[in-house]
């Protein structure tokens, strides 16, 4: 299993991504930018429009579309995510420009000490109860200035757009073709523009279907033609197109029902299903350790949270104040097809056939794809 570990590659990540955009409005960044992309930034667009496709990794990317599709014909490069390969920590640090490390933000449901719970970034709900416990992290605890921020104060004629699913922002897009006209309208006036833009797809669908399912290739599709018909639809215009993490199809244990690791917990699972943290009872840590060994044999990487500190998975910078309590005694990483999930009341959630957040290559390695529209072509 080892040899198909990805570990984030920090000068070559997505956040490298985020650097070059800054680079091109004459922002500095800790992170190295990207060369191939700051070479085509250079050729002054109107319209930049940075558009993320939750859970298209390099690898969903090439098992579902063919060689002559238009995203795949438009791939510059393949990057890293950040780790975890996740939502949460990964859509965060490209708007933030920031680590997880930095700006706090390391996975679904992280550990909160003031309320003793596991609490959703996106939400503020307990994961497991689905109480509402605080207001919404990114306006409070976890609030973080945006690349578009920084970048729209130091160039006060940019003109910026969000453009997100309905469920995230009022008059958001429904459909992936709506996000793609407002994508284009937002670029139809006198200014120049800054797009900041966000799809949902192929991850939903990949998690209840699998990585390469009849059905996440036809949702591919669909996004593939609605981009080079926006494509076509634009002039002055460059579409910077990367994902957040890519999937792996996992299989689900809920430890829960495996009574000799249950027993050693003092709290449940935190952070994610395939980037684990584990707060154990005093005097169990050898049998922890022992339990995990023998029922998940050669299916992670288990660490003291001093070992995982030491590794720098989590990136750069100065740590955010929250990351020593987020994390327990030990980390598990998968690096195979196990998903780690636990239930307090013996219901199970819907089965999820894919999941991310582990470091195998599937989930770390994400496209950078580039779309330019000229007056001339």
């Amino acid at each position: 299993m080892k040899k198909n570990i990805c570990k984030p590659d920090y000068d070559r990540s997505i956040l490298s991504i985020s650097s070059s955009i800054m680079k091109n409005y004459g922002i500095e960044s800790e992170y190295k930018s990207l060369i191939e992309l700051d070479d085509i930034l250079k050729n002054n667009y109107k319209n930049v429009i940075f558009l993320i496709l939750d859970g298209l990794g390099t690898e969903i990317l090439r098992k579902n579309l063919p060689n002559n599709s238009f995203l795949r014909k438009n791939v510059i490069t393949s990057i890293t995510s950040v780790f975890p390969s996740t939502t949460a920590a990964a859509t965060i640090a490209l708007h933030s420009g920031k680590s997880p490390l930095e700006n706090g933000w390391i996975g679904w449901m992280p550990y909160f000490k003031e309320y003793n719970r596991m609490i959703e970034l996106f939400s503020g709900k307990d994961f497991y109860t689905r109480e509402k416990i605080m207001e919404k992290p990114e306006n409070g605890c976890l609030k973080y200035q945006t690349i578009y921020e920084k970048i729209c104060e130091l160039n006060k004629e940019i003109k910026y757009h969000k453009i997100f699913p309905s469920r995230i922002v009022e008059n958001g897009a429904t459909t992936f073709e709506d996000l793609c006209e407002k994508i284009e309208e937002s670029c139809n006036n006198k200014s120049k523009n800054l797009i900041s833009a966000y799809w949902h797809e192929p991850d939903h669908t990949i998690h209840h279907n699998g990585t390469d399912s009849k059905i996440v290739k036809n949702v591919l599709k669909n996004i593939d033609e609605n981009i080079k018909k926006l494509k076509n639809n634009l002039l002055e215009s460059i579409i910077i197109i990367t994902a957040d993490h890519g999937a792996t199809d996992a299989e689900e244990v809920y430890i829960n029902e495996i009574k000799e690791i249950d027993e050693c917990l003092a709290l449940p699972p935190s952070i994610e299903s395939r980037f684990v943290s584990f707060f154990i009872k005093k005097g169990m840590k050898t049998k922890f350790k022992n339990a995990i060994r023998k029922n998940f044999k050669n299916k992670y990487i288990l660490y003291t949270k001093k070992q995982f500190l030491k590794e720098g998975l989590l990136g750069r910078g100065t740590p955010h104040k929250r990351i020593d309590e987020y994390l327990g005694d030990y980390i598990l990483i998968c690096n195979s097809n196990l998903n780690i999930l636990y239930s307090i009341s013996g219901e199970k959630d819907s089965k999820h056939l894919a999941d991310h957040g582990g470091i195998t290559k599937e989930e770390m390695m994400v496209p950078l794809i580039v779309v330019t529209c000229n007056k001339d072509s």
